[in-house]
Protein backbone atom coordinates (compact mmCIF):
# COMPACT_ATOMS: atom_id res chain seq x y z
CA UNK A 1 0.00 0.00 0.00
CA UNK A 2 1.66 3.35 -0.72
CA UNK A 3 2.80 5.66 1.90
CA UNK A 4 3.77 2.65 4.14
CA UNK A 5 8.01 4.27 3.82
CA UNK A 6 7.25 7.51 5.52
CA UNK A 7 11.00 9.00 4.57
CA UNK A 8 12.19 7.08 0.97
CA UNK A 9 15.82 8.26 0.08
CA UNK A 10 16.30 10.26 -3.14
CA UNK A 11 18.19 9.54 -5.94
CA UNK A 12 18.44 12.18 -8.31
CA UNK A 13 20.09 11.35 -11.66
CA UNK A 14 20.86 14.43 -13.94
CA UNK A 15 22.33 14.80 -17.14
CA UNK A 16 23.46 17.93 -18.32
CA UNK A 17 22.18 19.15 -22.31
CA UNK A 18 20.39 16.02 -22.92
CA UNK A 19 17.37 16.31 -25.60
CA UNK A 20 14.25 14.29 -24.79
CA UNK A 21 14.19 12.91 -28.09
CA UNK A 22 17.59 11.05 -27.97
CA UNK A 23 16.26 8.50 -25.43
CA UNK A 24 14.20 5.28 -26.03
CA UNK A 25 11.64 5.49 -23.98
CA UNK A 26 11.07 9.26 -25.50
CA UNK A 27 10.53 8.09 -29.62
CA UNK A 28 14.15 7.89 -30.33
CA UNK A 29 14.28 4.91 -32.86
CA UNK A 30 18.01 3.46 -32.35
CA UNK A 31 19.42 5.29 -30.11
CA UNK A 32 18.91 2.29 -27.40
CA UNK A 33 18.94 3.75 -23.93
CA UNK A 34 17.89 0.50 -22.38
CA UNK A 35 18.33 1.38 -18.66
CA UNK A 36 16.49 4.45 -18.84
CA UNK A 37 13.95 2.90 -20.88
CA UNK A 38 13.43 0.29 -18.01
CA UNK A 39 13.47 2.61 -15.50
CA UNK A 40 10.20 4.64 -17.49
CA UNK A 41 8.40 1.41 -17.56
CA UNK A 42 8.79 0.82 -13.68
CA UNK A 43 7.75 4.45 -12.93
CA UNK A 44 6.56 7.48 -14.72
CA UNK A 45 7.95 9.56 -17.70
CA UNK A 46 6.61 13.30 -18.10
CA UNK A 47 6.08 13.37 -21.53
CA UNK A 48 5.61 17.34 -22.01
CA UNK A 49 7.71 18.25 -19.06
CA UNK A 50 9.64 21.76 -19.77
CA UNK A 51 12.50 23.78 -18.50
CA UNK A 52 12.50 26.75 -16.64
CA UNK A 53 15.33 28.34 -18.91
CA UNK A 54 18.00 26.84 -21.52
CA UNK A 55 20.75 27.86 -19.56
CA UNK A 56 22.57 25.25 -16.67
CA UNK A 57 22.62 27.55 -13.49
CA UNK A 58 19.07 29.83 -14.41
CA UNK A 59 17.20 26.41 -14.74
CA UNK A 60 18.86 24.47 -11.60
CA UNK A 61 18.16 27.18 -9.46
CA UNK A 62 14.62 26.99 -10.59
CA UNK A 63 14.50 23.17 -9.99
CA UNK A 64 15.95 23.46 -6.54
CA UNK A 65 13.95 26.72 -5.25
CA UNK A 66 10.77 25.58 -7.50
CA UNK A 67 10.95 29.72 -8.70
CA UNK A 68 10.69 30.64 -11.76
CA UNK A 69 13.70 32.98 -13.79
CA UNK A 70 11.86 36.28 -13.40
CA UNK A 71 11.67 35.61 -9.83
CA UNK A 72 14.65 34.35 -8.59
CA UNK A 73 16.25 36.68 -10.89
CA UNK A 74 19.83 34.42 -11.70
CA UNK A 75 20.25 34.23 -15.49
CA UNK A 76 23.67 33.70 -16.42
CA UNK A 77 25.66 30.83 -16.50
CA UNK A 78 27.28 30.51 -12.92
CA UNK A 79 24.68 32.22 -10.93
CA UNK A 80 24.74 30.96 -7.67
CA UNK A 81 21.86 31.22 -4.41
CA UNK A 82 22.56 31.74 -0.95
CA UNK A 83 21.43 28.07 0.63
CA UNK A 84 19.31 29.99 3.17
CA UNK A 85 16.74 30.45 0.46
CA UNK A 86 14.27 27.81 0.98
CA UNK A 87 14.53 24.69 -1.78
CA UNK A 88 14.84 21.06 -1.87
CA UNK A 89 18.07 20.28 -0.63
CA UNK A 90 17.91 22.75 2.67
CA UNK A 91 13.88 20.83 3.22
CA UNK A 92 15.81 17.49 3.01
CA UNK A 93 18.53 18.10 5.28
CA UNK A 94 16.24 19.54 7.65
CA UNK A 95 14.13 16.43 7.97
CA UNK A 96 17.69 14.54 8.70
CA UNK A 97 18.72 13.03 5.52
CA UNK A 98 21.97 12.53 5.01
CA UNK A 99 23.65 14.51 1.87
CA UNK A 100 25.84 13.76 -1.18
CA UNK A 101 26.56 15.31 -4.68
CA UNK A 102 28.73 14.53 -7.06
CA UNK A 103 29.39 16.47 -10.04
CA UNK A 104 28.35 19.90 -11.00
CA UNK A 105 26.86 22.06 -8.54
CA UNK A 106 25.07 24.90 -10.46
CA UNK A 107 23.05 25.85 -7.78
CA UNK A 108 24.65 27.09 -4.45
CA UNK A 109 27.05 29.49 -2.77
CA UNK A 110 30.63 27.51 -3.59
CA UNK A 111 31.97 28.40 -0.06
CA UNK A 112 28.96 26.51 1.39
CA UNK A 113 29.21 23.21 -0.31
CA UNK A 114 31.32 21.75 2.65
CA UNK A 115 28.58 22.47 5.12
CA UNK A 116 25.12 21.44 2.52
CA UNK A 117 26.83 18.06 1.47
CA UNK A 118 28.01 15.02 4.27
CA UNK A 119 29.76 14.29 1.13
CA UNK A 120 30.76 16.02 -2.18
CA UNK A 121 32.63 15.61 -5.18
CA UNK A 122 32.16 19.13 -7.35
CA UNK A 123 33.54 19.22 -10.46
CA UNK A 124 32.52 21.35 -13.54
CA UNK A 125 34.15 21.14 -16.89
CA UNK A 126 32.72 23.96 -18.40
CA UNK A 127 32.62 23.38 -22.23
CA UNK A 128 36.09 21.63 -22.12
CA UNK A 129 36.91 24.92 -22.99
CA UNK A 130 40.93 24.01 -22.25
CA UNK A 131 40.69 21.04 -24.23
CA UNK A 132 42.99 20.76 -27.28
CA UNK A 133 40.63 19.52 -29.81
CA UNK A 134 37.92 21.78 -28.64
CA UNK A 135 37.82 24.70 -31.01
CA UNK A 136 34.53 24.95 -32.71
CA UNK A 137 30.68 24.35 -31.21
CA UNK A 138 30.47 21.17 -32.79
CA UNK A 139 33.69 19.54 -32.72
CA UNK A 140 33.79 15.82 -31.51
CA UNK A 141 36.70 13.71 -30.58
CA UNK A 142 37.13 10.61 -28.24
CA UNK A 143 37.79 10.98 -24.51
CA UNK A 144 40.97 9.31 -23.04
CA UNK A 145 39.97 7.50 -20.14
CA UNK A 146 43.09 9.26 -18.21
CA UNK A 147 42.15 12.33 -19.66
CA UNK A 148 41.89 15.03 -16.65
CA UNK A 149 39.01 15.92 -18.25
CA UNK A 150 37.23 12.62 -17.87
CA UNK A 151 35.33 13.36 -14.54
CA UNK A 152 31.94 11.45 -15.74
CA UNK A 153 33.48 7.93 -14.83
CA UNK A 154 34.70 9.11 -11.55
CA UNK A 155 31.68 10.67 -9.85
CA UNK A 156 29.82 7.61 -11.34
CA UNK A 157 31.66 5.48 -8.89
CA UNK A 158 31.66 7.81 -6.10
CA UNK A 159 28.11 7.76 -6.14
CA UNK A 160 27.52 4.18 -6.24
CA UNK A 161 29.64 4.00 -3.50
CA UNK A 162 27.95 6.08 -1.71
CA UNK A 163 24.61 4.09 -2.44
CA UNK A 164 26.32 0.86 -1.00
CA UNK A 165 27.18 2.38 1.90
CA UNK A 166 24.33 3.21 3.02
CA UNK A 167 22.18 1.24 5.76
CA UNK A 168 18.66 1.37 6.76
CA UNK A 169 17.51 3.56 9.16
CA UNK A 170 18.36 7.26 8.22
CA UNK A 171 17.40 8.59 4.88
CA UNK A 172 19.44 9.81 2.09
CA UNK A 173 19.72 12.37 -0.68
CA UNK A 174 22.16 11.34 -3.68
CA UNK A 175 22.35 13.99 -6.50
CA UNK A 176 24.68 12.97 -9.57
CA UNK A 177 25.25 15.79 -12.41
CA UNK A 178 26.83 14.33 -15.21
CA UNK A 179 28.71 16.36 -17.38
CA UNK A 180 27.44 14.71 -20.63
CA UNK A 181 26.28 14.89 -22.91
CA UNK A 182 27.23 18.94 -22.96
CA UNK A 183 29.76 19.81 -25.85
CA UNK A 184 32.21 19.36 -26.87
CA UNK A 185 30.66 15.83 -28.35
CA UNK A 186 33.33 12.99 -26.31
CA UNK A 187 32.84 10.65 -24.39
CA UNK A 188 34.83 7.06 -24.12
CA UNK A 189 35.12 4.07 -25.61
CA UNK A 190 33.48 2.34 -26.87
CA UNK A 191 30.70 4.80 -26.40
CA UNK A 192 32.04 7.41 -28.76
CA UNK A 193 32.42 4.92 -31.71
CA UNK A 194 29.08 3.34 -31.61
CA UNK A 195 27.23 4.86 -34.04
CA UNK A 196 28.33 5.31 -37.65
CA UNK A 197 27.94 9.00 -38.79
CA UNK A 198 27.09 7.95 -41.98
CA UNK A 199 24.23 6.74 -41.24
CA UNK A 200 22.89 9.50 -39.44
CA UNK A 201 20.45 11.49 -40.81
CA UNK A 202 20.92 15.60 -40.76
CA UNK A 203 18.67 18.11 -39.08
CA UNK A 204 15.96 19.45 -41.49
CA UNK A 205 16.91 22.64 -43.04
CA UNK A 206 20.25 22.10 -41.93
CA UNK A 207 23.13 24.64 -43.35
CA UNK A 208 20.49 27.59 -44.45
CA UNK A 209 21.60 30.55 -43.76
CA UNK A 210 18.69 31.97 -41.02
CA UNK A 211 16.34 34.80 -42.68
CA UNK A 212 15.24 37.61 -40.82
CA UNK A 213 12.41 35.70 -39.76
CA UNK A 214 14.08 34.19 -36.95
CA UNK A 215 15.45 35.83 -34.11
CA UNK A 216 19.16 38.25 -34.98
CA UNK A 217 20.58 36.05 -31.71
CA UNK A 218 20.34 32.58 -33.57
CA UNK A 219 21.65 34.40 -36.90
CA UNK A 220 24.21 35.49 -35.20
CA UNK A 221 25.27 32.41 -33.50
CA UNK A 222 25.13 30.85 -36.59
CA UNK A 223 28.48 33.14 -37.92
CA UNK A 224 30.06 33.11 -34.38
CA UNK A 225 29.96 29.46 -33.27
CA UNK A 226 31.34 29.14 -36.88
CA UNK A 227 28.41 26.36 -37.69
CA UNK A 228 27.78 27.76 -41.31
CA UNK A 229 31.07 26.31 -42.37
CA UNK A 230 30.77 23.17 -40.55
CA UNK A 231 30.35 20.48 -43.51
CA UNK A 232 27.80 17.37 -43.78
CA UNK A 233 30.48 15.28 -42.45
CA UNK A 234 31.04 17.74 -39.43
CA UNK A 235 27.56 17.33 -38.75
CA UNK A 236 26.70 13.81 -38.81
CA UNK A 237 29.98 13.08 -36.64
CA UNK A 238 28.64 15.56 -33.67
CA UNK A 239 25.07 14.19 -33.54
CA UNK A 240 26.57 10.14 -33.92
CA UNK A 241 29.35 11.19 -30.85
CA UNK A 242 25.97 12.86 -29.12
CA UNK A 243 24.06 9.44 -29.74
CA UNK A 244 27.13 7.99 -27.92
CA UNK A 245 27.24 10.88 -25.11
CA UNK A 246 24.17 9.66 -24.34
CA UNK A 247 24.69 5.95 -24.38
CA UNK A 248 27.33 6.53 -21.74
CA UNK A 249 24.66 8.77 -19.73
CA UNK A 250 22.53 5.73 -20.29
CA UNK A 251 25.58 2.80 -18.89
CA UNK A 252 26.17 5.47 -15.83
CA UNK A 253 23.00 5.87 -15.03
CA UNK A 254 22.76 2.01 -15.20
CA UNK A 255 25.91 1.58 -12.52
CA UNK A 256 24.32 3.83 -9.68
CA UNK A 257 21.13 1.76 -10.43
CA UNK A 258 22.99 -1.43 -9.95
CA UNK A 259 24.24 -0.16 -7.13
CA UNK A 260 20.82 0.47 -5.64
CA UNK A 261 19.65 -2.99 -6.30
CA UNK A 262 22.62 -4.55 -4.72
CA UNK A 263 22.30 -2.73 -1.79
CA UNK A 264 18.82 -3.82 -1.28
CA UNK A 265 17.41 -0.34 -1.33
CA UNK A 266 14.77 -0.21 -4.77
CA UNK A 267 12.14 -0.42 -2.19
CA UNK A 268 13.06 2.34 -0.34
CA UNK A 269 14.24 4.92 -2.79
CA UNK A 270 12.74 7.19 -5.28
CA UNK A 271 14.60 7.60 -8.46
CA UNK A 272 14.60 11.11 -10.88
CA UNK A 273 16.21 10.93 -14.27
CA UNK A 274 16.32 14.35 -15.81
CA UNK A 275 18.48 16.71 -17.85
CA UNK A 276 18.55 20.42 -17.09
CA UNK A 277 17.45 21.87 -20.58
CA UNK A 278 18.17 20.81 -23.82
CA UNK A 279 20.49 21.06 -27.13
CA UNK A 280 20.35 22.03 -30.56
CA UNK A 281 23.04 19.48 -32.35
CA UNK A 282 22.38 20.96 -35.49
CA UNK A 283 18.24 21.73 -35.24
CA UNK A 284 17.99 25.58 -36.67
CA UNK A 285 21.58 25.42 -38.25
CA UNK A 286 23.11 25.48 -34.73
CA UNK A 287 24.42 23.47 -32.00
CA UNK A 288 25.39 23.84 -28.25
CA UNK A 289 22.10 26.44 -26.89
CA UNK A 290 21.21 29.87 -26.86
CA UNK A 291 17.97 31.96 -25.17
CA UNK A 292 15.62 30.81 -27.77
CA UNK A 293 12.51 28.54 -26.68
CA UNK A 294 12.53 25.59 -29.75
CA UNK A 295 11.94 22.09 -28.41
CA UNK A 296 14.99 20.72 -28.32
CA UNK A 297 16.18 22.66 -25.84
CA UNK A 298 12.98 23.51 -23.45
CA UNK A 299 11.56 20.16 -23.47
CA UNK A 300 13.40 17.66 -20.89
CA UNK A 301 12.79 14.34 -20.04
CA UNK A 302 11.99 13.36 -16.53
CA UNK A 303 11.51 9.97 -15.09
CA UNK A 304 10.07 9.19 -11.87
CA UNK A 305 10.40 6.02 -10.09
CA UNK A 306 8.38 5.60 -6.89
CA UNK A 307 9.87 3.36 -4.36
CA UNK A 308 6.21 1.51 -3.86
CA UNK A 309 5.74 1.24 -7.17
CA UNK A 310 2.92 3.92 -6.71
CA UNK A 311 3.12 6.15 -9.84
CA UNK A 312 2.56 4.31 -13.29
CA UNK A 313 2.55 5.32 -16.78
CA UNK A 314 3.24 8.25 -18.97
CA UNK A 315 1.87 11.76 -17.57
CA UNK A 316 0.53 13.59 -21.03
CA UNK A 317 0.31 16.57 -19.32
CA UNK A 318 2.25 19.87 -19.36
CA UNK A 319 4.68 20.03 -16.77
CA UNK A 320 6.97 22.69 -15.56
CA UNK A 321 10.55 22.19 -13.92
CA UNK A 322 8.85 23.93 -10.68
CA UNK A 323 6.81 21.32 -10.31
CA UNK A 324 9.19 18.59 -9.61
CA UNK A 325 10.33 19.84 -5.90
CA UNK A 326 7.36 20.30 -4.55
CA UNK A 327 6.27 16.65 -6.00
CA UNK A 328 9.44 14.83 -4.82
CA UNK A 329 9.04 16.48 -1.11
CA UNK A 330 5.21 15.38 -0.60
CA UNK A 331 6.62 11.84 -1.99
CA UNK A 332 9.39 12.01 0.97
CA UNK A 333 7.07 13.36 3.74
CA UNK A 334 8.63 16.42 3.80
CA UNK A 335 6.37 19.86 4.01
CA UNK A 336 6.69 21.92 1.00
CA UNK A 337 8.00 25.08 1.77
CA UNK A 338 5.50 28.16 1.25
CA UNK A 339 7.76 29.74 -0.81
CA UNK A 340 7.89 27.55 -3.51
CA UNK A 341 5.60 28.26 -7.02
CA UNK A 342 5.44 24.87 -8.33
CA UNK A 343 2.23 22.24 -8.38
CA UNK A 344 2.90 18.63 -6.73
CA UNK A 345 2.31 16.01 -9.22
CA UNK A 346 1.88 13.36 -6.15
CA UNK A 347 -1.80 13.81 -5.97
CA UNK A 348 -2.31 13.07 -9.45
CA UNK A 349 -0.01 10.83 -9.76
CA UNK A 350 -1.07 8.40 -7.22
CA UNK A 351 -4.69 8.75 -8.58
CA UNK A 352 -3.72 7.59 -12.37
CA UNK A 353 -4.03 10.90 -13.65
CA UNK A 354 -1.86 11.34 -16.10
CA UNK A 355 -3.67 12.75 -19.60
CA UNK A 356 -3.15 15.77 -21.23
CA UNK A 357 -6.30 17.59 -19.12
CA UNK A 358 -4.19 16.71 -15.70
CA UNK A 359 -1.62 19.09 -16.44
CA UNK A 360 -1.04 22.51 -16.45
CA UNK A 361 -2.89 24.86 -19.06
CA UNK A 362 0.22 26.30 -20.15
CA UNK A 363 3.88 26.19 -19.57
CA UNK A 364 6.48 28.89 -19.26
CA UNK A 365 9.92 29.25 -20.23
CA UNK A 366 12.57 32.01 -20.05
CA UNK A 367 15.56 32.99 -20.72
CA UNK A 368 18.66 36.23 -21.49
CA UNK A 369 20.82 37.65 -19.39
CA UNK A 370 20.52 41.56 -20.16
CA UNK A 371 19.08 43.89 -22.74
CA UNK A 372 19.70 44.95 -25.58
CA UNK A 373 20.52 41.54 -27.61
CA UNK A 374 24.16 42.05 -29.25
CA UNK A 375 23.88 43.46 -32.85
CA UNK A 376 25.44 40.93 -35.12
CA UNK A 377 27.88 38.25 -34.54
CA UNK A 378 31.21 38.15 -32.69
CA UNK A 379 33.99 39.65 -34.38
CA UNK A 380 36.08 36.36 -33.01
CA UNK A 381 34.84 32.82 -32.95
CA UNK A 382 33.12 31.65 -30.03
CA UNK A 383 32.82 27.37 -29.22
CA UNK A 384 30.01 28.60 -26.62
CA UNK A 385 27.53 31.36 -26.50
CA UNK A 386 28.92 33.47 -23.46
CA UNK A 387 28.11 36.91 -23.29
CA UNK A 388 27.16 38.73 -25.40
CA UNK A 389 25.50 35.94 -27.30
CA UNK A 390 23.34 35.16 -24.28
CA UNK A 391 22.42 38.81 -24.04
CA UNK A 392 18.62 39.73 -24.68
CA UNK A 393 16.09 38.42 -22.36
CA UNK A 394 13.05 36.60 -23.67
CA UNK A 395 9.91 34.08 -23.12
CA UNK A 396 7.89 31.49 -24.20
CA UNK A 397 4.67 30.26 -23.80
CA UNK A 398 3.04 26.95 -25.05
CA UNK A 399 -0.37 25.36 -24.88
CA UNK A 400 0.60 22.16 -25.89
CA UNK A 401 0.18 22.54 -29.21
CA UNK A 402 1.12 26.18 -30.22
CA UNK A 403 4.42 27.87 -29.21
CA UNK A 404 4.58 31.81 -28.74
CA UNK A 405 8.28 33.27 -28.27
CA UNK A 406 8.85 37.01 -27.20
CA UNK A 407 11.89 38.80 -26.94
CA UNK A 408 12.63 42.56 -25.59
CA UNK A 409 14.28 43.31 -28.75
CA UNK A 410 14.33 40.64 -31.12
CA UNK A 411 11.53 38.94 -33.82
CA UNK A 412 8.93 36.91 -32.83
CA UNK A 413 7.89 33.48 -33.21
CA UNK A 414 5.09 31.48 -33.28
CA UNK A 415 5.23 27.83 -34.04
CA UNK A 416 1.94 25.58 -34.63
CA UNK A 417 3.68 22.01 -33.48
CA UNK A 418 0.81 19.88 -34.37
CA UNK A 419 1.77 20.68 -38.35
CA UNK A 420 5.08 21.81 -37.83
CA UNK A 421 6.98 19.82 -34.85
CA UNK A 422 10.41 20.95 -36.48
CA UNK A 423 9.31 24.47 -35.65
CA UNK A 424 10.42 25.24 -39.47
CA UNK A 425 8.00 27.91 -39.80
CA UNK A 426 7.49 30.79 -38.15
CA UNK A 427 4.02 32.15 -38.31
CA UNK A 428 3.97 34.97 -36.16
CA UNK A 429 3.10 37.69 -38.56
CA UNK A 430 0.44 35.35 -40.65
CA UNK A 431 -3.03 36.76 -40.47
CA UNK A 432 -4.39 33.32 -40.11
CA UNK A 433 -2.57 32.67 -36.67
CA UNK A 434 -4.11 36.28 -35.24
CA UNK A 435 -6.39 34.21 -32.93
CA UNK A 436 -3.94 31.94 -31.07
CA UNK A 437 -1.11 35.01 -31.50
CA UNK A 438 -3.20 37.36 -29.05
CA UNK A 439 -4.37 34.32 -26.85
CA UNK A 440 -0.86 33.36 -26.25
CA UNK A 441 0.65 37.00 -25.97
CA UNK A 442 -2.19 37.55 -23.37
CA UNK A 443 -1.68 34.34 -21.64
CA UNK A 444 2.28 34.94 -21.61
CA UNK A 445 1.49 38.34 -19.67
CA UNK A 446 -0.27 36.92 -16.84
CA UNK A 447 2.29 33.79 -16.33
CA UNK A 448 5.23 36.60 -16.72
CA UNK A 449 3.09 38.75 -13.96
CA UNK A 450 2.02 35.77 -12.38
CA UNK A 451 5.73 34.32 -11.48
CA UNK A 452 5.42 34.09 -7.99
CA UNK A 453 1.90 33.47 -7.20
CA UNK A 454 1.30 32.20 -3.88
CA UNK A 455 -1.47 31.21 -1.46
CA UNK A 456 -2.98 34.08 -0.83
CA UNK A 457 -4.00 33.13 2.93
CA UNK A 458 -0.74 33.21 3.87
CA UNK A 459 0.96 36.34 4.99
CA UNK A 460 3.94 35.09 7.54
CA UNK A 461 6.47 32.87 5.95
CA UNK A 462 8.41 30.43 8.63
CA UNK A 463 11.79 31.52 6.21
CA UNK A 464 11.33 34.97 7.16
CA UNK A 465 9.52 38.13 5.50
CA UNK A 466 6.36 37.11 2.53
CA UNK A 467 8.45 37.29 -0.84
CA UNK A 468 5.28 39.16 -2.15
CA UNK A 469 7.00 42.17 0.10
CA UNK A 470 10.49 41.44 -0.76
CA UNK A 471 12.43 38.96 -3.32
CA UNK A 472 13.03 35.42 -2.17
CA UNK A 473 16.61 35.73 -1.87
CA UNK A 474 16.39 39.12 0.15
CA UNK A 475 13.93 38.08 2.20
CA UNK A 476 16.31 35.33 3.65
CA UNK A 477 18.92 37.73 3.77
CA UNK A 478 17.44 40.56 5.58
CA UNK A 479 15.95 37.55 8.28
CA UNK A 480 19.80 36.31 8.46
CA UNK A 481 21.09 39.58 9.55
CA UNK A 482 18.12 40.41 11.99
CA UNK A 483 19.05 36.90 14.08
CA UNK A 484 22.48 37.99 14.17
CA UNK A 485 21.55 41.27 15.52
CA UNK A 486 19.55 39.83 17.87
CA UNK A 487 22.64 37.48 19.09
CA UNK A 488 24.39 40.31 19.43
CA UNK A 489 22.42 42.16 21.25
CA UNK A 490 22.54 39.40 23.75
Amino acid sequence: MPGALRHPNLLILCADQLRADYLGCYGHPCIGTARLDRLASEGVLLERAYCAAPLCGPSRISLVTSTRVSEHGHRNYGSTIDFGVPNLVRSLKEAGYRTAMFGKNHCFEESRLPEIWDELDEVCQGNYDSHPLYRRSFDAFPMEPDSPFASDARITSEAAGFVRRQQTGRPWLCWVNWQSPHPAFTCPEPFFSMFDPETVSLPPGWGEECGTDRPRRLRNWQVSSQALEATEGDVRRAIAAYMGQVRWVDHMAGQVLDALTQAGLDGQTLVVFLADHGELLGDHGCFHKLPVFYECLTRIPVILRHPEGAWRGVFRGLVEEVDLAPTLLEACGVPVPMAFTGESLHGRLLAGRMDAADGRPSALVEAGIKAPTWPGPWPEPQKAPFPPHSFGPGAMVTDGRYKLSIYHDDVCELYDLQTDPHELVNRSDDPEMKEHRERLTLELCRRMLGAGVRSAEVVRWPEGPDPRDAPVEAAVLRERLRRMEERDAR
